[in-house]
């Protein structure tokens, strides 16, 4: 909890070295005090990253076939995963029964979603998958933001879940 505001003021000055690193480029707010939002491409995603507008991280990729939704919340599914962390991140799993067998198998999808629940479980707000976009909210002070070190690291971390989705559309 950042009542005090030193966590977003201090995310307002290091946020636009960590955007750089990624080749993200900067739209101005309108507003002082205000982080605008970055986009830009890396490693062939296309990602919009908004921390003024829900502190939020969009991930654009080519659509997979099969997918209809992975959700933090709600709780509809058609798809066991065989783990149960995984089952109990994504309460709501949506996918064809032959996604399904691609995902599962070992080194694929289901395994970096696992290491990505471990790592973010308790600093996000949400995270939705649908067939074309992966899509996080994270829940840092009173007002929207995300530290720098957080960009640093979930960037590379969602490349990761969108690959594994990718190769396992392409089996």
């Amino acid at each position: 909890l950042d009542i005090t505001g030193l966590g977003r003021r201090k995310a307002l000055r290091e946020f636009p070295a960590a955007a750089q690193k990624f080749g993200f480029t900067l739209k101005k707010s309108g507003s002082a005090g205000q982080f605008g939002t970055y986009k830009g491409r890396y490693n062939g995603y296309h990602f919009v990253v908004e921390p003024d507008r829900s502190a939020t991280v969009y991930l654009r990729m080519k659509p997979v076939p099969g997918l209809e939704e992975f959700i933090t919340r709600q709780g509809r599914t058609n798809f066991d995963s065989g783990d149960e962390q995984f089952d109990n991140f994504f309460r709501t799993r949506l996918v064809s029964a032959e996604l399904g067998r691609h995902l599962r198998e070992p080194g694929s999808f289901v395994d970096h979603a696992v290491k990505f629940c471990r790592r973010w479980k308790g600093r996000y707000d949400y995270i939705q998958i649908d067939p074309d976009s992966i899509y996080c909210a994270f829940k840092y002070g009173s007002g929207h933001y995300i530290p720098a070190p957080v960009l640093e690291q979930v960037i590379p971390d969602l490349v990761k879940l969108a690959d594994g989705l990718q190769a396992a559309a392409e089996q």
